[in-house]
């Protein structure tokens, strides 16, 4: 396994950084998935933060986020990835949305 491969101290940084072969086999499944997609990378990234939102997966979400503003994605973008879950999620997914765009007005 490659000495902390990932700056983050969140959840996932953790888990590459320390959970040995199954999280080097994991992290690779999750480059492949980039790396195959059909999508152009701010499509696939913002499909992947409208997946974060609906498993509440906030500290990810953040971080998504935020990677989306520097490959290009406009707020309205984000925006409209994060409303496309409020009907099959509920009221519950207004956290995720304040979430998602209080990360993209930070920078």
């Amino acid at each position: 396994m490659a000495e902390n491969r990932l700056s983050s101290k969140g959840p996932y940084g953790y888990f590459v950084n320390n959970g040995g072969e199954v999280a080097d086999t994991f992290h690779k499944m999750y480059e492949t998935t980039k790396e195959v997609s059909a999508l152009d990378r701010k499509t696939h990234e913002l499909v992947y933060i409208a997946y974060l939102a609906a498993i509440r997966s906030y500290h990810g979400l953040k971080k998504h986020v935020k990677g989306l503003k520097t490959l290009g994605a406009s707020r309205e973008e984000v925006e409209s990835a994060m409303l496309c879950g409020m009907a099959p999620l509920g009221i519950s997914h207004a956290e995720a949305y304040k979430i998602a765009m209080e990360a993209y007005d930070e920078i």
